[in-house]
C-alpha cells in the first residue's frame, strides 16, 4: 500500500471515532495531508510576522480548502483538490464588486500564487461567529441582528454590477424579490460583537450566486434552528420583505 493510501485509509479508521462532521475533517487533513500542511504552515508564516504566533486550523465548506488562522493576524486558504486558481479568481471579483455595496464590511484579499497553487490571504475578522453566541442572547437581540442581515441581503440582491455579468447563469436576468445576488451562506458565514450584537464582516464569499433565495434561505433556518436562535429566522424574513415592499412603492 502506498503512503496515500495508507493515510487514506488510517485517516478514515481515525475519524470513524470521532463524532462530529468539523472536527472529523479537521483530524482527516491532519493525517492526510500531513506534509501539505507543513508546507502551508511554512508559507503562512512566512507571509506575516507570525513566526511566534498560534496557527489555528480550520477546513472549508465540503472539505475544499484548508484554512489556517494566524493569531488573530490573517488567514489564509490553501486549495485541497485543485490548484485553487478558478475558485480565486471568481472570488476576486466579487469581493471587489460587492465591498463598496455591502452594508456590512467585507475582509480584504490578497493573492499569492505558489509554485502552481493560488492561495488566498484574509484581513482577520474580528468577532466571533453567531453559533458562539448563548442562544438566549441571540433570541434577545433578534431584531437588532435581523434588521443588519436583511439590510445586507436587499443591498447585494437588489444590486446588479456589471463586472460580474459574466458570473451570472443568464446575463439578461434582473434581480427581484427573493432572486438576485446572494452570498448562498448566510447562516454561518459573518462575525459579531459578542457585546454589541453589531455585525463586524461577512466571510467567506467564493460560493455567492445570482440565484433564487428559497434554498439559502431555506439552510439557513435549519442552521438557526438547531442553533436554537429561536425567532432569527422569521425576525429577517419580516425585515426583508419589507424594505422590498418599500422599494416597490418607491419605484
Amino acid at each position: 500500500m502506498n503512503t496515500t493510501k495508507f493515510r487514506t485509509f488510517f485517516a478514515n479508521a481515525v475519524c470513524g471515532t470521532i463524532p462530529g462532521k468539523h472536527r472529523r475533517d479537521i483530524v482527516r487533513i491532519k493525517i492526510k495531508y500531513a506534509d501539505y500542511l507543513a508546507r502551508c504552515k511554512k508559507f503562512a508564516r512566512e507571509h506575516t510576522d507570525g513566526t511566534n504566533k498560534k496557527i489555528k486550523i480550520d477546513v472549508g465548506a465540503r472539505g475544499h480548502n484548508l484554512i489556517l488562522l494566524v493569531g488573530h493576524d490573517c488567514a489564509f486558504k490553501f486549495p485541497l483538490h485543485d490548484n485553487g486558481y478558478e475558485k480565486t479568481m471568481r472570488e476576486r471579483k466579487i469581493i471587489d464588486a460587492f465591498t463598496p455595496i455591502s452594508p456590512i464590511k467585507i475582509p480584504k484579499m490578497e493573492i499569492f500564487q505558489w509554485g502552481d497553487v493560488w492561495v488566498r490571504k484574509y484581513e482577520f475578522a474580528t468577532g466571533v461567529l453567531l453559533k458562539k453566541i448563548r442562544p438566549e442572547i441571540v433570541i434577545k437581540h433578534r431584531h437588532k441582528i435581523a434588521e443588519q442581515l436583511a439590510n445586507f441581503i436587499f443591498a447585494i440582491g437588489t444590486s446588479d454590477p456589471a463586472t460580474l455579468r459574466d458570473l451570472k447563469q443568464n446575463k439578461n436576468a434582473k434581480p427581484k424579490f427573493m432572486y438576485g445576488w446572494f452570498h448562498n451562506d448566510i447562516a454561518d458565514n459573518f462575525t459579531v460583537d459578542d457585546q454589541t450584537l453589531d455585525i463586524k464582516y461577512f466571510i467567506d464569499w467564493e460560493d455567492a450566486q445570482f440565484t433564487d433565495y428559497t434554498l439559502g434561505f431555506m439552510y439557513m433556518r435549519r442552521d438557526w434552528d438547531k442553533y436554537g436562535f429561536d425567532g432569527l429566522y422569521d425576525a429577517v424574513t419580516e425585515k426583508y420583505r419589507e424594505l422590498y415592499e418599500k422599494k416597490s412603492e418607491q419605484n
